[in-house]
């Protein structure tokens, strides 16, 4: 990748970076204003768990994105932006454009992921083999 496309993509994380903070931070606001009332009402307690989860899950995400904001930083850093941290092969440059915190290739993020669905699989076991 030729530097002047790294400089850029390394502003472009930087500016992702800040509005997730600012994005984690509003959430951190939201879920301190949500606060459970007296109220025996099932809808009401049901809208308030939904809201809380709902505000959780993208606090989590926002983190893990951070996460491969900060590595793909330390990557350019390192001088070794745009190699897949699996194979070690080049990233594709369109894959750097849309996703430019990409850690691996489009082969080894899809083997990552398929391995990662395969154990949550087997963890879940068979449900036909009961004991009796």
């Amino acid at each position: 990748m030729d530097p002047k496309k790294v400089k850029d993509t390394r502003r472009r994380l930087l500016s992702e970076y800040e509005n997730l903070v600012k994005s984690i931070n509003r959430n951190r606001t939201a879920v301190e204003e949500i606060t459970l009332e007296n109220t025996e009402d099932e809808g009401d307690l049901a809208a308030i768990s939904h809201d809380r989860d709902l505000l959780y899950n993208l606090h989590e995400g926002a983190f893990a994105r951070l996460r491969f904001i900060q590595a793909a930083i330390q990557a350019i850093d390192r001088d070794q932006y745009g190699e897949c941290v699996r194979c070690g092969k080049d990233i594709n440059e369109k894959r750097i454009e849309a996703v430019p915190w990409a850690t691996m290739c489009i082969r080894c993020q899809e083997e990552t992921e398929a391995e990662h669905t395969s154990s949550r699989m087997v963890l879940a076991g068979p449900e036909a083999e009961r004991p009796e």
